[in-house]
């Protein structure tokens, strides 16, 4: 749901200011959002096994964790939740903009 949501703003700027300047306003092509999304996704699914554990199975990471330190928590699950919110995003942004710039 949030990667429609996120599209569906850049959507309606397309729609009210043209293919041009949603582009512009998105900055990166949306196709490249949607394969970092993927390869987020393949990455943290296939992270199950550096645990030697089922696939899916919660992993907690610390990055940024020094000596002592905690670090940034991030979790398998949570990494994978953004990489479909990547594709999602990326892979209506793709058609929507094709279609729109054809009209």
């Amino acid at each position: 749901i949030g990667g429609l949501i996120a599209a569906s703003g850049f959507v309606l700027y397309a729609i009210a200011s043209g293919t041009v300047e949603a582009r512009l306003a998105l900055r990166v092509p949306p196709q490249q959002i949607a394969m970092a999304g993927l390869g987020i996704s393949l990455l943290a699914g296939l992270s199950a096994g550096m645990f030697n554990t089922p696939a899916f199975s919660g992993h907690w990471i610390f990055l940024g964790a020094g000596e002592g330190q905690k670090g940034f928590p991030i979790s398998n699950v949570i990494a994978f939740d953004i990489g479909v919110y990547l594709v999602v995003m990326g892979a209506i942004l793709t058609l929507v903009f094709a279609l729109e710039e054809e009209i």
